[in-house]
C-alpha cells in the first residue's frame, strides 16, 4: 500500500505554461503552474475545474499568460442566471423570530440534477448573523451561495475557514434596496474573487459588487 506521502505527490504536479501547452491534462488533483504572469494555482474533480492566480512575478518571456477560469464538467457553459431571480424572491422571504419577524440569511446550493437546478437545505439553523445547514444528499455541488439580507455581500472570516477545499462560493447582499453578488473560486486554502459573469450567463435582479478588492487569497 502507498503511504500518505507518495498518494499526496501523485495528487499535485508542477507545470510551466508554454505557448504551445499552456495548461496540463485535467486530471483531479492541483497542479502548480508558472506563467509569464505569475504563478497559478489549479484544482480539478469530477465536478470542477478551477484556475487561480496566487503570486505575481516578474514577466517572463517566452511562457503564456494564464487568466483564472472555472469549468463545470456536467454542464459546459456559464450557470444560468435565469434561477437568480426567484432565488432572491424566496432569499426575501426568509426571517425568523416572535411577533416581529426579522430577516435571517438562507443558504442555496446550485446543483447538477440532470440540469442545472437551486436547491436550498431544509431546517437551516439561521439569525441575522449565522448559518448552519446540511450538504445536498444528491447531485453534485457546482456553486454554493448564500444570503447577507440587508448587509452588504461579502466573505467572512467564517466563509474563508469553510472554504478550504475546491469550490465556487457567492454571496449576496443588500437584498431589499440594491441586490448585490460577489463570487470567488476556492482552491484548497487559496482563494480569488472574480466577476459574477465568469460563472453566470446573465446576473438577472443583481450588480456585482466587490472587485475593487479582488485579491482575497
Amino acid at each position: 500500500m502507498k503511504d500518505l506521502a507518495s498518494i499526496f505527490a501523485s495528487l499535485v504536479t508542477h507545470h510551466v505554461a508554454t505557448p504551445t501547452r499552456p495548461l496540463p491534462d485535467a486530471r483531479p488533483g492541483m497542479s502548480w503552474i508558472w506563467a509569464a504572469n505569475g504563478i497559478y494555482k489549479r484544482g480539478v474533480s469530477e465536478t470542477l475545474d478551477l484556475l487561480i492566480p496566487v503570486s505575481t512575478t516578474q514577466t517572463v518571456p517566452g511562457l503564456a499568460k494564464l487568466l483564472p477560469h472555472v469549468r463545470f464538467a456536467p454542464w459546459p457553459e456559464r450557470l444560468p442566471g435565469l434561477l437568480l431571480t426567484p432565488l432572491l424572491e424566496d432569499a426575501k422571504r426568509a426571517a425568523a423570530g416572535g411577533i416581529v419577524l426579522r430577516p435571517i440569511e438562507k443558504q442555496y446550493f446550485f446543483v447538477w440534477r440532470d440540469t442545472v437546478r437551486v436547491v436550498a437545505p431544509r431546517g437551516q439553523d439561521a439569525s441575522a448573523v449565522h448559518l448552519r445547514y446540511t450538504m445536498p444528499q444528491s447531485g453534485p455541488v457546482l456553486l454554493d451561495l448564500h444570503s447577507h439580507h440587508g448587509m452588504a455581500a461579502y466573505f467572512s472570516a467564517t466563509d474563508d475557514r469553510d472554504d478550504t477545499g475546491l469550490s465556487v462560493s457567492a454571496v449576496i447582499g443588500t437584498i431589499y434596496t440594491r441586490p448585490t453578488i460577489r463570487c470567488r473560486l476556492n482552491v484548497y486554502g487559496d482563494r480569488w474573487e472574480v466577476p459574477p459573469l465568469l460563472i453566470f450567463d446573465t446576473l438577472g435582479p443583481f450588480v456585482q459588487g466587490g472587485l475593487d478588492a479582488a485579491t482575497d487569497h
